[in-house]
């Protein structure tokens, strides 16, 4: 597989913008928040990384949210034609929800009209108003969403259809997707801990996140990777971590690398009962114990369709900085031989495993690396 290189990255979560995170991840001083939500016949509280400024859940103020994090990442006029956007989230299509409520409850209902803007229109809007490329891609696929994006992105510049691809990832709080992961008891009740024995659930988290993909030099570059859908039920891989197995081995494969070879592994790593223990059953089948692996989720939550480019954006800061962050939280690891780092790692370049395995079966690992210039 032919990689591409990573000309920008840029970030808008919970603990601020790149540089305000990275800040917060090297002093220690992440903020959590409380998000009210509803839960069956009650209101409850639960955890969460939200944003600084408030995006509301309507589709204008979505729209300039992400037209902010374009502006940031937005190539030179001459090239905009020959600059594909791809949008990856998992957002509710809200125009959507309005007609299911308006038509489909029994009680009685104004006639319902459609002023349809889907959360595919979006990059459709973006594009004509900058000048990129009239194609456009909204990709979906839970917690992958944006990570199948970058994916894409890749192979579309490989094969010659545009010289540089934006991807942007979003997610903010939706009170849907929040409540039915309460209903599943998959939210933790406090802090995330990733890989613990004691690890009691995820907690979801907002975020707006950009990369540039091209062929220009520069020091990153996305190697390739592997995705594929497969699992043992409806919402997850089986426990013996086979499904995930598979992603790995043929990401390294089609990045011609050897598992040996990979400098550090950033985890998918929600903190919930079922994907941690068939993560890190997979790593163990992957990887020796002397693995360096870490988890980026207790920092800035579990952002579902943004954490591909996200987690992606906060490792490669980390690393331009000098370091890998530690896992928080992790005191009794699942493994005893596979314990992820619980202190910060100097490192600045190498090959880098990225996961993601997504609710619903999508399971994607990219590869990515840094060379000194």
């Amino acid at each position: 597989m032919a990689k591409v290189n990573i000309l920008k990255y840029e970030v808008n979560a919970s603990q601020g913008n790149l540089q305000q995170t990275l800040n917060a991840i090297k002093n220690d001083r992440i903020v959590r928040s409380i998000k009210k939500i509803q839960a069956s016949m009650e209101e409850v509280e639960i955890p969460y990384y939200l944003l600084k400024e408030e995006i509301k859940q309507e589709q204008r103020s979505i729209y300039h949210a992400m037209r902010d994090m374009l502006l940031k990442l937005l190539p030179e006029e001459s090239n905009r034609s020959q600059t594909v956007l791809i949008v990856g989230t998992s957002l509710v299509d809200w125009h959507l929800v309005d007609a299911i409520n308006a038509t489909v409850y029994d009680d009685e209902k104004e006639p319902y009209t459609s002023q349809k803007q889907s959360i595919d229109s979006y990059a459709k809007e973006l594009s004509k108003e900058f000048g990129l490329n009239d194609f456009t891609m909204t990709i979906n696929t839970a917690c992958t969403s944006s990570a199948n994006a970058l994916l894409e992105a890749s192979n579309m510049i490989n094969i010659g259809l545009f010289e540089y691809a934006i991807v942007i990832g979003v997610e903010i709080f939706s009170p849907i997707m929040s409540s039915g992961f309460y209903a599943m008891d998959l939210i933790a009740n406090d802090i995330v801990k990733p890989f613990d024995i004691d690890r009691d659930g995820l907690i979801l988290g907002e975020a707006l996140a950009g990369i540039v993909l091209g062929k220009d030099d520069t020091k990153w570059s996305l190697e390739g990777g592997f995705s594929n859908c497969h699992s043992q039920t409806i919402t997850s891989v089986s426990q013996s971590g086979d499904e995930c197995v598979e992603v790995m081995q043929k990401a390294l494969q089609n990045c011609g690398v050897e598992a040996k070879e990979i400098t550090a592994l950033k985890a998918h790593a929600t903190g919930s009962h079922s994907n941690d223990l068939a993560e890190l059953n997979a790593i163990s089948k992957v990887f020796e114990p002397s693995l360096t692996f870490t988890a980026l989720k207790p920092y800035v939550g579990h952002t579902i369709g943004a954490s591909g480019v996200l987690e992606i954006a906060l490792l490669m800061a980390a690393v331009d900085e000098g370091f890998i962050p530690k896992t928080y939280f992790c005191e009794k690891p699942i493994l005893p031989e596979y314990r992820p780092i619980s202190e910060h790692k100097k490192c600045d370049r190498g090959l880098f495993m990225c996961n993601y395995f997504g609710f619903g079966g999508n399971n994607i690992s990219l590869i990515i690396k840094k060379e000194l210039s």
